[in-house]
């Protein structure tokens, strides 16, 4: 038996698209389930009826999607969010694999869904493409992933004390307990990045700050100060001492750069030259703009953990 479980906040405007989605699935889950958070707008009228609804005001998706998989009577639970799109096959190639004992945990993959030049460019910098990927140390979104559920109880089910990034923890948890992990690169859903560089700055440093709070990426965290650092210095000497020392700070930055033109390219192929050249000179903006609002996120996380009168936990990724 294999559940479908979704968190759902005031999508409204989207949910109608993932049910239709759901439906049009070549393998049908015998159970659905949605948890609404107490959305304000039609969400909770267009589910009824046609899912298991629940509905917890208020709640994370944390708690969501522990409440719907408690409530599941199915042995294979398969995530998504409410915000996404499945691909037709997305469901049956994301459990098929649970006919071996060996596997615990499926992994699936999302693509971008954009619908502006801003939402390209966000995608080149911030979504990766299939190449990057290391199965053995990929951790699943939770916008496309399955797992039997006596994994979800033994690791004691997704993280509630943690607002976000509350799946890596979860993946992390599986990881260190044993469970073994089996990446699914047809499973796949399409995802819409933020629209707006507002939200995109809120977005990452929302994730830093709850890094902060797990003490998680504390490496990766500290490179991106040193190398923003150094980059300040580089460009500091060129002014004091000579133009030349810009040489290696441009170099640095292109190498760096580069990895996100190339995730541009991988996600939109086909994209006119013009706009390709344009959004070259977009996405390092788009880079600086996340990698600052990490930085900003990620100390304030740090503070609240051992401020807040919150059972924090730590984890190595």
């Amino acid at each position: 038996m294999k559940a479908l479980i979704s968190t759902v906040f005031n999508e409204g405007e989207n949910i109608k698209s993932v049910l239709a989605d759901i439906k049009e699935q070549t393998e049908k889950p015998d159970e659905l389930i949605f948890v609404d958070g107490g959305s304000a707008d039609q969400t909770t009228e267009n589910l009824k009826g046609r899912v298991k609804l629940i509905v917890i005001k208020g709640a994370s998706r944390s708690q969501g999607r522990n409440a719907a998989i408690e409530s599941s009577s199915c042995d294979v639970i398969a995530v998504c969010d409410g915000g996404t799109r499945l691909k037709k096959d997305w469901f049956e190639k994301l459990t098929r694999h649970f006919s071996s004992p060996d596997v615990d945990v499926v992994c699936g993959f999302f693509k971008p869904e954009a619908r502006s030049f801003f939402e390209k460019c966000l995608a080149g910098a911030t979504i990766p493409i299939i190449d990057e990927v290391e199965e053995d140390k990929f951790l699943p979104s939770s916008r496309s992933v399955a797992f039997r559920k006596y994994a979800w109880k033994k690791v004691g089910g997704y993280p509630e004390w943690l607002p976000i990034c509350e799946d890596l923890i979860f993946d992390i948890k599986l990881k260190l307990s044993g469970f073994k992990f089996k990446f699914e690169p047809d499973a796949i859903v399409y995802w819409r990045p933020r629209s707006n560089a507002y939200d995109f700055i809120k977005q990452y440093y929302l994730y830093a700050r709850g890094d902060g709070h797990a003490k998680l990426w504390t490496a990766r965290h500290l490179i991106r100060y040193t190398a923003y650092l150094t980059g300040f210095l580089f460009v500091y000497l060129s002014f004091t001492i000579s133009f030349l020392w810009l040489l290696p700070f441009f170099a640095a930055e292109l190498g760096y750069f580069s990895k996100f033109f190339y995730r541009y390219l991988g996600h939109f192929p086909d994209e006119h030259e013009v706009k390709t050249a344009l959004a070259f000179l977009f996405i390092p903006i788009l880079v600086v703009l996340g990698d600052a609002a990490k930085m900003c996120g990620y100390p304030v996380g740090i503070y609240e953990r051992y401020t807040q009168k919150i059972r924090f936990e730590e984890y190595r990724a």
